[in-house]
Protein backbone atom coordinates (compact mmCIF):
# COMPACT_ATOMS: atom_id res chain seq x y z
CA UNK A 1 0.00 0.00 0.00
CA UNK A 2 1.57 3.38 -1.13
CA UNK A 3 2.33 5.80 1.63
CA UNK A 4 -0.34 8.19 0.61
CA UNK A 5 -3.23 6.52 0.02
CA UNK A 6 -2.50 4.50 3.35
CA UNK A 7 -1.85 7.45 5.40
CA UNK A 8 -5.58 8.93 3.76
CA UNK A 9 -7.47 6.33 5.70
CA UNK A 10 -5.95 7.80 9.08
CA UNK A 11 -9.14 10.86 9.24
CA UNK A 12 -11.64 7.90 9.25
CA UNK A 13 -9.82 5.40 11.17
CA UNK A 14 -10.85 4.97 15.26
CA UNK A 15 -8.19 4.98 17.55
CA UNK A 16 -7.25 1.83 19.26
CA UNK A 17 -6.78 2.58 22.86
CA UNK A 18 -3.40 0.41 24.55
CA UNK A 19 -5.01 -2.98 25.81
CA UNK A 20 -4.71 -3.59 29.60
CA UNK A 21 -1.34 -4.98 30.72
CA UNK A 22 -0.48 -7.87 32.43
CA UNK A 23 0.50 -7.68 36.22
CA UNK A 24 4.22 -9.72 35.60
CA UNK A 25 6.00 -10.39 32.84
CA UNK A 26 6.23 -13.82 31.81
CA UNK A 27 9.60 -14.10 30.64
CA UNK A 28 12.78 -11.99 31.31
CA UNK A 29 13.05 -9.28 28.68
CA UNK A 30 16.12 -10.08 26.38
CA UNK A 31 19.23 -8.06 26.43
CA UNK A 32 20.85 -6.09 24.13
CA UNK A 33 23.55 -3.73 23.14
CA UNK A 34 23.09 -0.74 21.33
CA UNK A 35 25.21 -1.40 18.26
CA UNK A 36 26.68 1.77 18.37
CA UNK A 37 28.98 1.03 20.48
CA UNK A 38 30.67 -1.72 18.56
CA UNK A 39 30.55 0.28 15.09
CA UNK A 40 33.84 -0.98 14.34
CA UNK A 41 32.88 -4.25 13.98
CA UNK A 42 31.52 -6.03 11.18
CA UNK A 43 27.98 -7.99 10.96
CA UNK A 44 29.78 -11.30 11.62
CA UNK A 45 32.25 -10.32 13.92
CA UNK A 46 29.41 -8.20 15.57
CA UNK A 47 27.15 -11.10 16.25
CA UNK A 48 30.28 -13.27 17.01
CA UNK A 49 31.11 -10.64 19.99
CA UNK A 50 27.64 -9.87 21.42
CA UNK A 51 27.69 -13.83 21.86
CA UNK A 52 30.49 -14.07 23.67
CA UNK A 53 30.09 -11.06 26.22
CA UNK A 54 26.60 -12.85 27.06
CA UNK A 55 23.81 -11.03 24.92
CA UNK A 56 20.41 -12.14 23.96
CA UNK A 57 20.57 -10.17 20.84
CA UNK A 58 21.34 -6.51 19.51
CA UNK A 59 19.76 -3.38 18.80
CA UNK A 60 21.04 -2.87 15.59
CA UNK A 61 21.63 0.60 14.23
CA UNK A 62 19.36 1.44 11.05
CA UNK A 63 20.22 4.93 10.25
CA UNK A 64 22.54 6.81 9.05
CA UNK A 65 25.93 6.25 9.58
CA UNK A 66 24.71 3.06 11.49
CA UNK A 67 25.46 -0.45 11.00
CA UNK A 68 22.56 -0.20 8.48
CA UNK A 69 21.93 2.57 6.19
CA UNK A 70 18.43 3.12 6.10
CA UNK A 71 18.75 3.61 1.75
CA UNK A 72 19.98 0.09 1.58
CA UNK A 73 17.94 -1.52 4.32
CA UNK A 74 16.25 -4.22 1.83
CA UNK A 75 19.60 -5.37 1.14
CA UNK A 76 21.88 -5.26 4.04
CA UNK A 77 19.40 -5.79 6.94
CA UNK A 78 18.82 -9.31 6.04
CA UNK A 79 22.13 -9.81 6.00
CA UNK A 80 22.67 -8.44 9.37
CA UNK A 81 19.74 -10.66 10.86
CA UNK A 82 21.29 -13.61 9.12
CA UNK A 83 24.60 -13.21 10.34
CA UNK A 84 23.70 -12.42 13.73
CA UNK A 85 21.18 -15.52 14.27
CA UNK A 86 23.58 -17.61 12.86
CA UNK A 87 25.22 -16.73 16.46
CA UNK A 88 22.06 -18.03 18.21
CA UNK A 89 21.01 -14.59 19.41
CA UNK A 90 18.15 -12.36 17.39
CA UNK A 91 17.55 -8.40 16.78
CA UNK A 92 14.96 -7.71 19.29
CA UNK A 93 15.10 -3.82 18.50
CA UNK A 94 16.63 -1.37 15.59
CA UNK A 95 17.75 1.89 16.88
CA UNK A 96 15.98 4.86 13.97
CA UNK A 97 15.98 8.21 13.87
CA UNK A 98 12.15 8.18 12.25
CA UNK A 99 9.71 11.31 13.63
CA UNK A 100 6.71 10.72 11.38
CA UNK A 101 4.90 8.77 9.33
CA UNK A 102 6.24 10.88 6.06
CA UNK A 103 9.84 10.32 6.79
CA UNK A 104 11.76 9.32 3.80
CA UNK A 105 12.74 5.31 3.86
CA UNK A 106 10.54 4.28 7.07
CA UNK A 107 7.87 2.52 5.20
CA UNK A 108 11.05 0.49 3.81
CA UNK A 109 12.66 0.00 6.92
CA UNK A 110 9.07 -1.10 8.90
CA UNK A 111 8.61 -3.39 5.81
CA UNK A 112 12.05 -4.82 5.90
CA UNK A 113 12.13 -5.08 9.29
CA UNK A 114 8.83 -6.87 9.65
CA UNK A 115 9.73 -9.47 7.42
CA UNK A 116 12.26 -10.40 9.43
CA UNK A 117 10.15 -10.69 12.10
CA UNK A 118 11.88 -8.04 14.49
CA UNK A 119 9.11 -6.46 16.16
CA UNK A 120 10.45 -2.60 17.96
CA UNK A 121 12.12 0.00 16.95
CA UNK A 122 13.29 3.10 18.42
CA UNK A 123 11.87 6.64 16.86
CA UNK A 124 12.74 10.15 18.46
CA UNK A 125 14.41 13.70 17.59
CA UNK A 126 11.93 16.59 18.27
CA UNK A 127 12.88 19.37 19.64
CA UNK A 128 11.04 22.44 20.99
CA UNK A 129 11.53 25.82 19.85
CA UNK A 130 12.46 28.27 22.37
CA UNK A 131 10.58 30.83 20.96
CA UNK A 132 6.72 29.00 21.16
CA UNK A 133 4.50 27.50 23.64
CA UNK A 134 5.93 23.91 24.58
CA UNK A 135 1.88 22.37 24.75
CA UNK A 136 1.17 24.09 21.26
CA UNK A 137 4.45 22.48 19.37
CA UNK A 138 3.45 19.34 21.13
CA UNK A 139 0.24 19.21 18.96
CA UNK A 140 2.59 18.73 16.26
CA UNK A 141 4.62 15.61 17.66
CA UNK A 142 1.39 14.15 18.23
CA UNK A 143 0.34 14.80 14.48
CA UNK A 144 3.93 13.18 13.58
CA UNK A 145 3.50 10.35 15.83
CA UNK A 146 0.03 9.31 15.01
CA UNK A 147 0.83 9.18 11.51
CA UNK A 148 4.48 6.86 12.15
CA UNK A 149 2.03 4.49 14.58
CA UNK A 150 -0.69 4.44 12.46
CA UNK A 151 2.29 2.79 9.80
CA UNK A 152 3.63 0.50 12.50
CA UNK A 153 0.57 -1.01 13.58
CA UNK A 154 0.34 -1.81 9.39
CA UNK A 155 3.81 -3.46 9.83
CA UNK A 156 2.76 -5.24 13.15
CA UNK A 157 5.69 -3.34 14.71
CA UNK A 158 6.14 -1.10 17.98
CA UNK A 159 7.65 2.29 18.04
CA UNK A 160 9.63 3.73 21.38
CA UNK A 161 9.92 7.06 21.67
CA UNK A 162 13.64 7.71 23.31
CA UNK A 163 13.70 10.08 25.74
CA UNK A 164 16.68 12.50 26.43
CA UNK A 165 17.84 15.15 28.84
CA UNK A 166 19.05 18.86 28.18
CA UNK A 167 17.44 21.96 26.83
CA UNK A 168 14.54 21.80 24.40
CA UNK A 169 14.28 17.83 24.18
CA UNK A 170 10.85 16.82 23.61
CA UNK A 171 10.45 13.98 26.45
CA UNK A 172 13.21 15.54 28.55
CA UNK A 173 10.17 15.93 30.97
CA UNK A 174 8.60 12.87 30.27
CA UNK A 175 4.85 14.31 31.00
CA UNK A 176 5.17 15.74 27.77
CA UNK A 177 5.28 12.15 26.13
CA UNK A 178 2.61 10.69 28.42
CA UNK A 179 0.22 13.69 27.45
CA UNK A 180 0.95 12.07 23.70
CA UNK A 181 1.16 8.29 24.67
CA UNK A 182 -2.22 8.94 26.04
CA UNK A 183 -3.92 10.66 23.27
CA UNK A 184 -2.42 8.66 20.14
CA UNK A 185 -4.03 5.74 22.01
CA UNK A 186 -2.35 3.00 19.91
CA UNK A 187 -1.19 -0.48 21.22
CA UNK A 188 2.10 0.24 18.48
CA UNK A 189 3.27 3.19 19.66
CA UNK A 190 5.25 3.87 23.41
CA UNK A 191 8.29 4.65 24.92
CA UNK A 192 11.80 3.61 24.45
CA UNK A 193 12.53 4.57 28.37
CA UNK A 194 15.76 5.90 29.08
CA UNK A 195 16.73 5.09 32.40
CA UNK A 196 19.66 7.34 32.61
CA UNK A 197 18.27 10.51 30.64
CA UNK A 198 15.15 9.93 33.01
CA UNK A 199 17.49 10.40 36.03
CA UNK A 200 19.55 13.39 35.00
CA UNK A 201 15.86 15.16 34.70
CA UNK A 202 14.59 13.78 37.68
CA UNK A 203 17.44 12.69 40.17
CA UNK A 204 16.00 13.71 43.16
CA UNK A 205 12.58 11.64 43.50
CA UNK A 206 10.76 12.72 40.21
CA UNK A 207 12.00 9.55 38.55
CA UNK A 208 10.23 7.21 40.66
CA UNK A 209 6.90 9.15 39.69
CA UNK A 210 7.71 9.29 35.92
CA UNK A 211 8.66 5.66 35.67
CA UNK A 212 5.50 4.61 37.29
CA UNK A 213 3.68 6.94 35.34
CA UNK A 214 5.19 5.83 32.17
CA UNK A 215 5.60 2.08 32.71
CA UNK A 216 2.23 0.87 30.95
CA UNK A 217 3.28 2.40 28.00
CA UNK A 218 6.86 1.54 27.94
CA UNK A 219 7.72 -1.16 25.71
CA UNK A 220 11.33 -0.70 25.27
CA UNK A 221 14.37 0.57 27.85
CA UNK A 222 18.01 1.85 27.62
CA UNK A 223 20.21 1.61 30.48
CA UNK A 224 23.19 3.68 31.47
CA UNK A 225 24.55 5.24 34.63
CA UNK A 226 26.13 8.62 35.56
CA UNK A 227 27.13 10.68 38.31
CA UNK A 228 26.66 14.67 38.41
CA UNK A 229 29.45 16.91 37.55
CA UNK A 230 28.80 20.21 37.81
CA UNK A 231 25.16 19.96 37.65
CA UNK A 232 25.77 17.86 34.22
CA UNK A 233 25.62 14.52 33.48
CA UNK A 234 29.17 12.48 33.07
CA UNK A 235 28.56 8.87 32.10
CA UNK A 236 29.97 6.18 34.09
CA UNK A 237 30.15 2.11 33.84
CA UNK A 238 26.31 0.67 34.89
CA UNK A 239 26.32 0.32 38.62
CA UNK A 240 28.91 2.86 39.30
CA UNK A 241 26.43 6.04 38.99
CA UNK A 242 23.30 7.65 40.60
CA UNK A 243 20.42 5.31 38.49
CA UNK A 244 18.34 3.60 40.57
CA UNK A 245 18.40 0.28 37.60
CA UNK A 246 17.35 -2.18 39.64
CA UNK A 247 14.03 0.17 41.62
CA UNK A 248 13.35 1.61 38.36
CA UNK A 249 13.01 -2.35 36.81
CA UNK A 250 11.12 -3.48 39.52
CA UNK A 251 8.64 -0.77 38.82
CA UNK A 252 8.30 -1.63 35.04
CA UNK A 253 8.21 -5.36 35.97
CA UNK A 254 5.36 -4.82 38.17
CA UNK A 255 3.17 -3.06 35.68
CA UNK A 256 4.10 -6.40 33.26
CA UNK A 257 7.46 -5.19 31.03
CA UNK A 258 8.88 -7.72 28.44
CA UNK A 259 10.01 -5.56 25.85
CA UNK A 260 13.96 -5.65 25.16
CA UNK A 261 16.45 -4.01 27.22
CA UNK A 262 19.51 -1.98 25.54
CA UNK A 263 22.52 -1.69 27.18
CA UNK A 264 24.35 1.69 26.25
CA UNK A 265 28.12 2.81 26.96
CA UNK A 266 28.37 6.23 27.03
CA UNK A 267 31.90 7.09 28.08
CA UNK A 268 34.92 7.76 26.67
CA UNK A 269 37.14 4.64 26.49
CA UNK A 270 41.06 4.20 25.41
CA UNK A 271 40.67 1.64 23.19
CA UNK A 272 37.83 -0.97 21.11
CA UNK A 273 38.97 -3.85 23.21
CA UNK A 274 37.99 -1.66 26.00
CA UNK A 275 34.66 -0.90 24.70
CA UNK A 276 34.22 -4.60 24.70
CA UNK A 277 34.89 -5.49 28.10
CA UNK A 278 33.14 -2.50 29.23
CA UNK A 279 30.18 -3.95 27.62
CA UNK A 280 31.01 -7.45 28.93
CA UNK A 281 30.88 -6.20 32.81
CA UNK A 282 27.88 -4.62 32.10
CA UNK A 283 25.96 -7.50 30.95
CA UNK A 284 26.88 -8.78 34.21
CA UNK A 285 25.91 -5.66 36.18
CA UNK A 286 22.39 -5.31 34.18
CA UNK A 287 21.53 -9.24 34.83
CA UNK A 288 22.09 -8.98 38.58
CA UNK A 289 19.89 -5.59 38.82
CA UNK A 290 16.92 -7.39 36.72
CA UNK A 291 17.15 -10.88 39.01
CA UNK A 292 16.87 -7.92 42.02
CA UNK A 293 14.21 -6.42 40.49
CA UNK A 294 12.32 -9.79 39.81
CA UNK A 295 13.47 -10.57 36.31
Amino acid sequence: MKRRSFLGLLAAAPLAMAPARPATAAASPPVCVFSKHLQFLDYPALAKTCREIGLDGVDLTVRRGGHVLPERVAEDLPRAAEAIRAEGLDIPMITTRFQSGTDDDLEAVLRTASELGIKYFRIGGHRYDTNGDPLAQLKQVEADLRSLSALAEHYDMTAGYHNHSGSNYVGAPLWDLLRVYESVGSAHLGSNLDLGHATVEGAYGDWQITTRALAAHTRMVAVKDFVFDDRKPRWVPLGKGVVETTEMLRILRKAGFAGPISLHCEYRVASDAVMIEQLRRGVVTLREAMSRAGF
